[in-house]
């Protein structure tokens, strides 16, 4: 076994990662979905599963979904001679390296029609697009989710409605990638698109929500904030009108894009039930283990949760219906 830190393509760590205290489960909005009476546009039949097979290991690419806002793949993985599960390693005390399990996933690349997400739209890190992992329904399968970085500032392209996606991954142990090609469309369903201008500060604190995206399988938040970097502590949860909470499917921010140093940030979020009419987004800062602290740990409760202090000035809530 070979020491590695990457466990997908650098793209993968580009963004930074906000709202929480890390990506959600892309399982997750598999679940919702099911849940919220998916628009029929939204669920157009898949490409064919494409798998690979190489010394007993077969990678196999299925249930790929992409609706404007995010691109999902499933990811499984069958077969013999592989130890533990896809993403299983285990940190190396004398080294200080994460050291990848046989057979695990040590790297991700993704081409779009021929070029890879690194030239995709620009050659800074924040202008590429994001590439990430989730967990699946058990150790031998994952997704594999990508999003464009149309809504970070500036004039960045968004995928094309229709491409193909070379995906190469790398198994730890095994010489060759297993790569294959899988044809994209975006599907049909109309989106609901709203620009809501919604405002509210806090101190040297603003943040404005700009535009909504919303689809039956994923909901997309684009927000511009001042003020970020004396207040980097600020972190949002999303509920509906039900109080049911919103998951998170990505989110990444950047002041990179723009001339006046402003952030924007990109939410990817669950899709919205038919009976949703709003979504409240309640800013909240973190506890920290040590007191006083800004960075490091967070203090969570007897239960495992992390303890919040709401910030209710800066709380608003967009109507989409």
């Amino acid at each position: 076994m070979k020491t590695v830190y990457k466990v997908m393509s650098s793209v993968a760590l580009a963004g930074m990662i906000v709202g929480g205290v890390a990506w959600s489960n892309v399982q997750a909005a598999n679940q919702a979905t099911s849940k919220t009476e998916v628009s029929q546009s939204a669920v157009k039949s898949a490409p064919e599963a494409a798998r690979v097979t190489q010394n007993g290991i077969t990678l196999e690419i299925s249930n790929v979904i992409y609706d404007g806002n995010l691109l999902s793949m499933k990811l499984d993985r069958s077969g013999s001679g592989f130890e533990g599960g896809l993403n299983s390693g285990k940190l190396d005390e004398k080294t200080g390296y994460y050291v990848m399990n046989k057979g695990a996933i040590s790297e991700i690349d993704v081409l779009i029609n021929g070029k890879p997400i690194e030239q995709f739209s620009g050659k800074s890190i924040s202008s590429r697009p994001s590439l990430g992992m989730a967990p699946g329904s058990n150790d031998n399968s994952c997704y594999i989710q990508l999003s464009d970085a149309s809504q970070l500032g500036g004039n960045l392209a968004a995928f094309p409605d229709k491409f193909q996606a070379t995906v190469s991954i790398h198994l730890e142990g095994i010489e060759k990638p297993y790569t294959m090609n899988i044809p994209v469309e975006k599907t049909t369903e109309k989106a609901t698109v709203l620009q809501p201008n919604l405002t509210r500060t806090s101190g040297n604190f603003s943040m404005t929500l700009k535009k909504a995206n919303l689809v039956s399988t994923s909901s997309r938040l684009q927000f511009v904030i001042k003020g970020w970097e004396q207040n980097r502590n600020i972190l949002f949860d999303f509920v509906d009108d039900q109080g049911n909470k919103i998951e998170r499917l990505g989110g990444r921010g950047t002041d990179e894009n723009n001339s006046q140093g402003d952030y924007y940030f990109d939410y990817i979020l669950g899709g919205l039930s038919k009976e949703t009419k709003s979504i409240t987004i309640k800013p909240f800062t973190p506890e920290f283990e040590k007191p006083n602290a800004t960075s490091g740990a967070f203090k969570v409760d007897s239960n495992g949760d992390l303890i919040k202090h709401y910030v209710k000035e800066l709380e608003m809530t967009l109507q989409v219906k």
